[in-house]
């Protein structure tokens, strides 16, 4: 008689919860990160020193300084040429730094004063926005030189790219508009009304072509159609502050900012345009969401480092993980191959594994 063989269950794995795995030390607060998870290294930038420092996510280590411009405010990264970029405010220039020898090999005069960077590795093309001269200047990552000026008039604030459709998208603070550029021709093909004041750099989803336009002025999220250029909203009901998607469950997160008051994190359906749930958060935070485990971080910028780094379920809103991870740790950055985010803001970055 043959015996039945028994059914095997395979054990259900629990999921480790995120926790701080490294502390490293950089001597002077944080503005801004950026990670090149092809490489794993982690760039920030420090306004004050007018330098950038690069991380070894390897080693959780430094291994370079770099001295840029005055007031380096923002980075963008392109991962196939291994390239950094580096808007310095106060010089209206950008830095082009060689990720491999971790040196500056080229400063691009762009404009009076050069405010967001973003890239488009597939045409290696790096877009700034200068506010004050009322133009986009657009780099030539193979020259290192301004390969032309879009005119836009206004205020030109933040910038983002959806790399599938090689569309270029502008805020205006100026014209409370965001300006839609052909990435082909560079030329702004229209410029369609938005909400009050879109500083908050915008989220591009590429998978469903959509882009969401916070509005710092404004009680409502805008959504921009890249098929139709249309425009429409959702109502929140706050002025917001910040905003991170998750293109994998197509849910974006919007932050509330009160400063007298504590702030609101709203979720968002993409595709039904609707507040799914809501909930309190700290008046001043940054946001991160990982796709790889759908967890959300949201990091208070905070003056004594009292109040923990959360991290939520990103479906349910459930905390899961509340991380000390030092003062003003506000400033968070995820490379994805890695799992691992990193918090910054004070003189430190903490390494979480997630």
């Amino acid at each position: 008689m043959l015996r039945r063989a028994a059914r095997f269950t395979k054990p259900r794995v629990r999921q480790a919860s995120p926790r701080v795995v490294a502390t490293i030390p950089v001597g002077g607060p944080i503005d801004s990160l950026a990670v090149n998870s092809a490489t794993d290294r982690i760039y920030f930038a420090q306004t004050d020193k007018g330098a950038v420092g690069a991380i070894d996510g390897a080693t959780n280590r430094i291994a370079a300084a770099i001295r840029v411009g005055r007031m380096p405010s923002y980075l963008a990264i392109n991962p196939r040429t291994n390239r950094i970029y580096v808007s310095n405010f106060f010089d209206g220039t950008i830095s082009v730094i060689n990720g491999a020898t971790n040196r500056v090999v080229r400063t691009v005069k762009v404009a009076e004063r050069a405010y967001d960077i973003a890239v488009n590795s597939r045409t290696n093309l790096i877009y700034t926005t200068a506010f004050l001269n009322g133009y986009v200047a657009v780099v030539n990552g193979t020259t290192n030189r301004v390969q032309t000026r879009i005119p836009t008039g206004g205020s030109p604030s933040a910038v983002a790219v959806n790399e599938l459709t090689n569309r270029i998208y502008v805020t205006d603070t100026g014209t409370d508009s965001v300006h839609i550029i052909d990435g082909r021709t560079q030329a702004v093909l229209k410029a369609v009304k938005v909400g009050r004041n879109p500083v908050i750099p915008p989220l591009v989803n590429e998978r469903t072509n959509r882009v969401y336009i916070p509005n710092n002025l404004s009680r409502f999220l805008s959504v921009l159609d890249g098929s139709d250029n249309t425009v429409s909203s959702v109502r929140l009901g706050r002025l917001q502050s910040e905003a991170v998607l998750n293109a994998a469950t197509n849910r974006i997160y919007v932050t509330s900012a009160q400063v007298s008051s504590p702030g609101r994190l709203f979720v968002v359906s993409g595709a039904t345009r609707r507040v799914l749930r809501s909930m309190t958060v700290p008046s001043s935070t940054s946001s991160l969401v990982n796709p790889n485990t759908n967890h959300l971080f949201v990091s208070p910028y905070v003056e004594s480092g009292a109040a923990p780094l959360s991290v939520y379920n990103g479906r349910t809103l459930r905390r899961i993980a509340a991380l000390r991870v030092g003062k003003q740790a506000g400033t968070l950055a995820l490379n994805p191959r890695t799992n691992r985010v990193y918090a910054g803001g004070g003189d430190r970055i903490a390494v979480i594994q997630d």
